[in-house]
C-alpha cells in the first residue's frame, strides 16, 4: 500500500471515529510490539486538594480493573512530607510497574534530590524499555541564569518567567543519543509542555528539533503542567496535553468560597482560586501493534459555581478550560 493511500484510510478511519488521527512510519525492529495498555494521570496536586487521596484511590482502583500493564503520573503530585506517605502508599498499592515525571510545583518545599528518594525515583530524567515500545521522561525544571543552568528547588523558581522552565545541555546530548540509539516505537513525557509557546519550556525548538529528526520513531508526547485538554500536530509530531486530575486555576477575579467546605477553605489558602472538577480526571493509553494509539480519557463537570458562571472568559490563551480529557486515535505502522 503506497503512503497517500495508507494516510487517506486512516484518515477517514478517525474521522469515523470521531477522534484525531496522525499517520507515521517506524523504522522496523528486532522487538515484536505487543499491545499494552498505561494509565496516565497529571496534576493530581495532593497539597492543594482536600480529597486528592480519594481521587487518586479511583485512579488505582480503575488501573487494577484494567489490568494496567503500567502507571505514570506527570509531575506536580505531592512534596514529600511525612504527611504524604499515606498518600504515597495509594500510588504503591498498585502492584505493576510505576513511573514518576516531576513536575514544578513538586519543588516548591524540598530540592530534586530529595523528591527523587521521597518518590523512589531512579533519577530526574530517564528512558525504560516496555512491550516493545521505548518511554523517555524529561525534566524540564531548570532556571537558566547568568549562563548558568540551576536545579528547581525549594521554590528558588519564583522568578522571572524567561530564566524559568528549561532543559538542561547535558540533558539534551543525553536525549539525542537516547533517540539514536532506540529501534522501538517512542512515546516522550515531559511535566511542561513540549510545543506550548505560552507555557512551554523555553528551549522546546532544539527540543523539537532532535525529535523531529527521528519521527518516524515517534508516536507522540505527553505532558500535564497547564490543566488543559488539548492535543497539538505540529512537524509530524503529536503532542497530548493531559488535564489535571483536580482542578483548573483560574484569576483571583474568579474566585469563590463556594465550592469546599470552611475547613477546607481555612487549610487550603489557594482553595478560593481553584476551580475543581467533581470526578477525579486520567486517562488510559493502548498502543496497539497493529498501528494504533488510543486514549480513553474521563469527563467531569464542573464543581458549583463553575469559573465560567462566574465571569472567567472562554478562550483561555487560545485553549479551552474544560473538566474532561478527551479521547484520541493516533495512528502509526511498523
Amino acid at each position: 500500500m503506497n503512503r497517500r493511500k495508507f494516510l487517506h484510510q486512516t484518515g477517514l478511519a478517525a474521522l469515523m471515529a470521531g477522534v484525531p488521527g496522525t499517520c507515521l512510519s517506524f523504522v522496523p525492529s528486532a522487538v515484536s510490539p505487543q499491545k499494552l495498555t498505561f494509565g496516565i494521570v497529571a496534576d493530581v496536586h495532593k497539597d492543594l486538594m482536600p480529597d486528592a487521596n480519594q481521587r487518586l484511590e479511583q485512579f488505582i482502583q480503575k488501573a487494577d480493573e484494567r489490568k494496567a500493564d503500567f502507571i505514570i503520573q506527570l509531575g506536580d503530585f505531592c512534596m514529600g512530607e511525612r504527611g504524604n506517605r499515606a498518600f504515597m502508599g495509594i500510588w504503591e498499592s498498585f502492584r505493576r510497574p510505576k513511573y514518576h515525571v516531576l513536575g514544578n510545583h513538586d519543588m516548591d518545599r524540598n530540592t530534586k534530590k530529595e523528591m527523587l528518594d521521597f518518590w523512589g525515583m531512579p533519577q530526574a530524567y530517564y528512558s525504560y524499555d516496555f512491550g516493545g515500545y521505548h518511554f523517555i521522561v524529561l525534566d524540564a525544571n531548570f532556571i537558566f541564569q547568568d549562563g548558568k543552568y540551576i536545579d528547581y528547588e525549594r521554590a528558588n523558581f519564583y522568578i522571572s518567567d524567561s530564566a524559568r522552565t528549561y532543559i538542561h545541555p547535558e540533558q539534551i546530548d543525553w536525549l539525542k543519543a537516547d533517540l539514536a540509539e532506540t529501534r522501538l516505537p517512542t512515546v516522550v513525557f515531559s511535566h511542561q509542555s513540549l510545543w506550548n509557546y505560552t507555557w512551554g519550556i523555553k528551549n522546546r525548538l532544539e527540543i523539537q528539533k532532535i525529535m523531529e529528526s527521528h519521527k518516524e520513531k515517534v508516536i507522540c508526547c505527553f505532558n500535564g503542567h497547564d490543566h488543559i485538554d488539548y492535543h497539538h500536530h505540529q512537524n509530524g509530531i503529536d503532542y497530548l496535553e493531559i488535564n489535571s486530575m483536580s482542578y483548573h486555576w483560574t484569576a483571583a477575579s474568579y474566585q469563590s468560597r463556594d465550592r469546599f467546605s470552611k475547613a477546607d477553605y481555612k487549610q487550603y489558602p489557594s482553595l478560593p482560586q481553584i476551580a475543581g472538577y467533581q470526578a477525579p480526571l486520567y486517562a488510559f493509553v493502548t498502543l496497539d501493534p497493529q498501528g494504533v494509539l488510543q486514549v480513553e480519557g474521563v469527563r467531569s463537570q464542573w464543581m458549583v459555581p463553575s469559573p465560567y458562571s462566574l465571569g472567567m472568559p472562554k478562550g483561555f490563551a487560545g485553549t479551552l478550560a474544560t473538566p474532561e480529557i478527551s479521547d484520541y486515535q493516533l495512528f502509526f505502522s511498523q
